[in-house]
């Protein structure tokens, strides 16, 4: 049946009556607890690493095989399940994040294999400075967002992308980025922190409950927009759900 933009009466009872649908949402678990682990470990690696706790010019030969999997591969996947538990933040920030530790396994295994030569990260480095403006203006975008959800996974983002803006700046410009690149460092230290409070939270509430003792233990202090929030959301626009594109049929 042609429907035609002049047959206004046609066209207004499309509109106007109740679908015919049903949609049916499965249940998963929180993707953001595997996304926040894979982002904890490989975080808080690299970034005690940039920070001289340990290790020295070839440690990253060796640590980010470990890195690419479960913060780059992990990470992403678990951003992906974000569309299925209608998550935004968790989709954008995850893979994003994920996306750039496989992009950094890649760079190091070229390196090791002499396809590449090695970069000192404490010095002027202008290529991932390009990378960063992504990852700063996404981050900090996040950030905001979860504002709107509780206290810990805004610091997990604030601190991420107070770090990424000084290691930007020290990329972009190459002064003084020896000394900088460790403030930078340990904010990203705390982020990983902090994403792992934010896991622990989901592991124990799974395991215990959220009212356990347990899991008062680990308090994440859900902010007043995330306690006023409904505990099942009707459709938000969504393809699939409602037109991904108003005004046509």
């Amino acid at each position: 049946m042609a429907l035609h933009s002049d047959n206004e009466e046609k066209l207004n009872n499309l509109i106007t009556r109740e679908p015919q649908v049903s949609i049916f949402l499965r249940p998963i678990a929180a993707p953001a607890a595997l996304g926040l682990a894979g982002f904890a470990g490989s975080t808080f690696i690299t970034a005690t690493w940039i920070a001289r706790w340990w290790g020295g010019p070839s440690s990253p030969t060796i640590f980010f095989p470990f890195v690419a999997f479960w913060g780059g591969l992990a990470q992403f996947l678990a951003g992906l399940k974000g569309f299925d538990a209608r998550d935004v933040l968790v989709t954008v920030i995850h893979c994003m994040w994920g996306s750039f530790w496989m992009s950094i396994g890649i760079v190091y295994l070229l390196v090791a294999v002499g396809s590449l030569p090695a970069h000192n990260i404490h010095t002027h480095f202008p290529e991932l400075a390009s990378w960063f403006m992504v990852l700063t203006a996404f981050t900090w975008m996040g950030a905001f967002a979860a504002t709107a959800r509780d206290l810990i996974l805004s610091g997990v983002l604030f601190s991420l992308a107070i770090g990424c803006t000084i290691a930007l700046c020290l990329f972009s410009y190459g002064s003084g980025v020896d000394a900088g690149i460790k403030a930078a460092a340990y904010f990203w230290i705390i982020s990983s922190v902090l994403a792992w409070w934010r896991v622990s939270v989901y592991l124990m509430e799974e395991a215990f409950g959220p009212k356990s003792w347990v899991s008062k233990i680990f308090p994440v202090f859900r902010l007043p927009t995330e306690k006023r929030a409904p505990l099942v959301v009707p459709g938000l626009g969504e393809p699939g759900v409602k037109r991904g594109m108003p005004g046509i049929i």
